[in-house]
């Protein structure tokens, strides 16, 4: 490889000095408001995300691999500093939002590499399927043990709780046939119970947990899954069968 095409390659180019001066402005602009920073987290962020469904074209296989491997350099890093964290706190016996960040960050990052292997590994249709099928199956015995024993609280919890897993076999059905429509249905399905539980409240600090990651996890993954890469079973000649 030339010098010249080494210097082409690792010039500013135009969506990077876009994504430059979004996050710029967005540093800036938190001097009004602090939801100014969603600005720097879109120029950060958001062609990344755009080169990974497929719609910005601007970068080559040797610069999509340098990417990939700095992705995965910041996942091990951030992976270790959240263990140490929760470690941290949780010997000085802390116990309040400061552990649940650093648990919520550990697990996020862990439960995106998992099911990220997953999807690369089956192809998104199939390993959305299988996904929603096993989560499915995880949450409606655990709702079934939650709810016997020394936890029995009557047969009215005993009969809705299970509910809870309805969506992820019905929608893993659907995801065969329709997948890109399964896949809009599990991102409404994924807000709604992040609604539903809480994982946001008014002021601003986020209380979800590992167990609310488990569950929504698997719907939103799911769904970008087959919304963005939802393709026949013909069509996906490096997957395994269903």
């Amino acid at each position: 490889m030339t010098e010249q095409a080494d210097r082409r390659r690792w010039s500013f180019s135009r969506v990077t000095l876009i994504a430059g001066g979004l996050a710029i402005a967005g540093f800036l602009l938190t001097r009004i408001s602090w939801w100014f920073l969603l600005l720097t987290a879109l120029g950060t962020f958001g062609p990344g995300l755009l080169r990974e469904v497929g719609w910005l074209g601007d970068k080559d296989e040797f610069q999509r691999h340098s990417d990939h491997r700095a992705g995965y350099h910041a996942y091990l890093v951030v992976g270790l500093v959240a263990f140490f964290f929760v470690a941290y706190f949780r010997t000085g016996g802390s116990y309040g939002g400061e552990e649940t960040v650093a648990t919520l960050f550990l697990i996020l990052a862990w439960f995106a590499w998992f099911l990220s292997s997953l999807m690369d590994y089956w192809g998104p249709a199939n390993a959305a399927r299988r996904i929603l099928i096993v989560f499915g199956m995880v949450w409606l015995v655990f709702a079934v043990l939650a709810n016997t024993g020394s936890e029995w609280t009557g047969w009215t919890a005993l009969l809705l709780h299970p509910l809870l897993a309805v969506p992820f076999f019905v929608l893993a059905g659907l995801a065969r046939r329709i997948p890109r429509v399964s896949g809009l249905l599990l991102l409404v399905a994924a807000a709604f119970f992040i609604h539903f539980f809480g994982l946001f409240q008014p002021g601003g600090r986020p209380t979800g947990g590992v167990v609310e990651v488990l569950f929504v996890g698997p719907l939103l993954a799911s769904g970008i899954a087959l919304l963005l890469g939802g393709r026949s079973e013909s069509d996906e000649g490096h997957a395994l069968p269903a």
